[in-house]
């Protein structure tokens, strides 16, 4: 008789879920839910925030430390907050039905953009803000500060994302699926991060190259300087190498504020809270 061969561990791992999922669907969206937003902000501070856990082991402070607070408290909103609203909210657009796959695709796809995307991104930095201690003015503000490019940026990336979705995902698996994405963009976000610390560490040598090599033009070829006092060709040069050198810095420098916008708090945040 030929034995059966034992199903693999993720195999084992996918059948307990799926059954979860059916027995206790609720239940088990918000433990999934928590647990990737635990994944998804580890992977913001420690991959493109560039924070340390050794050096909150240490008792050190600043913005080179880890937070553990910050993943607590995202893992709270995901699993108690986020996670049965986004539930409900998915199987309450399961019930469109209109006459085409097409009508019903395009109803579901709107309402999601113009309902859903607009009340989690006003929901995140409300409840965040209420977590962090702050009082009701500062929420406000911070809510107008970045409600709206937020919601631009979360239609760009998730609009897409929601047509495969909404079309070919089974019901059960749609937020699952999304929160995936959003955790697979924070991943490609801290590769993005880490070849951007490289192009940087090498833009700051060579600055400092270059400035070197002015300070060695200056003291071999000492002259009178300024106004109508022409400069030789290398010092030309060299000043050119200088201007170059900064403005590569500069871009190296903004690069690596924008992917900390997009996969900081803010952006786990909203990666992670779309249905």
């Amino acid at each position: 008789m030929t034995a059966i061969p034992r199903p693999s561990i993720f195999a084992r791992i996918w059948t307990t879920y799926t059954t979860a999922l059916r027995e206790r669907p609720l239940r088990t969206k918000m433990i999934q839910s928590g647990v990737l937003y635990i994944s998804a902000d580890l992977v913001a501070q420690l991959g493109i925030e560039g924070k340390s856990i050794r050096r909150t082991l240490s008792g050190e402070e600043g913005d080179e430390v880890y937070d553990p607070i910050r993943t607590a408290r995202l893992s709270i909103y995901g699993s108690t907050v986020f996670a049965p609203l986004a539930h409900y909210w998915l199987g309450s657009v399961e019930r469109i039905v209109l006459s085409s796959k097409i009508k019903s695709l395009l109803a579901k796809l709107t309402l999601d953009i113009c309902i859903w995307s607009p009340f989690v991104t006003f929901m995140f930095p409300t409840c965040l803000g209420l977590l962090e201690g702050k009082n009701v003015d500062e929420v406000r503000r911070k809510v107008a500060h970045g409600w709206f490019p937020t919601w631009q940026k979360a239609v760009c990336v998730f609009g897409p994302t929601q047509v495969i979705n909404f079309s070919v995902v089974p019901p059960q698996h749609r937020l699952l699926t999304v929160q995936s994405v959003g955790l697979c963009w924070n991943i490609f976000l801290s590769w993005q991060n880490n070849r951007n610390n490289k192009l940087l560490a090498l833009a700051h040598m060579n600055l400092e190259e270059a400035r070197m090599h002015a300070l060695a033009i200056q003291l071999d070829q000492p002259r009178q300087t300024g106004v109508g006092v022409e400069l030789t060709e290398e010092e030309v040069r060299s000043k050119k190498e200088i201007e170059v050198a900064q403005q590569a810095l500069l871009k190296a420098e903004q690069r690596k504020e924008s992917i900390k916008t997009q996969g900081g708090e803010a952006g786990v945040g909203v990666k992670m809270a779309w249905s």
